[in-house]
């Protein structure tokens, strides 16, 4: 899964990523790749380590990158990965990660 040029999501057949298909890996190097430091990556709870990759690929864009609290994850290998290999701007526990979207998010709470 990745997001294309005029910001569709596209599904493939491509060879599986960590093991996986669809992955986090691909869809957050294209929505980097493409919308640079207007995207948000968020690493929620999940096994083994899809996502840090891309998150990484977020961040060098110029993006924000969230990870959940580990602590609080049901599967906490996704969120470990990304702390381990990479800084993310922000580790929060899931119930605080709404609010970020929003503050950031380039609609106003008026319009919402």
């Amino acid at each position: 899964m990745t997001v294309g040029p005029i910001g569709f999501i596209q599904l493939n057949q491509g060879p599986k990523d960590n093991y996986t298909r669809p992955a986090a890996d691909p869809l957050f190097r294209s929505a980097a790749s493409i919308y640079g430091s207007r995207v948000i990556g968020i690493i929620l709870t999940g096994g083994g380590s899809d996502g840090t990759n891309g998150l990484i690929a977020v961040e060098q864009a110029g993006g924000l990158a969230i990870v959940q609290d580990p602590d609080e994850a049901l599967d906490p290998n996704m969120p470990l990965s990304a702390l381990l290999r990479d800084n993310p701007n922000l580790c929060l526990p899931l119930s605080k990660i709404p609010g970020v979207i929003i503050r950031l998010s380039p609609v106003s709470q008026a319009n919402v």
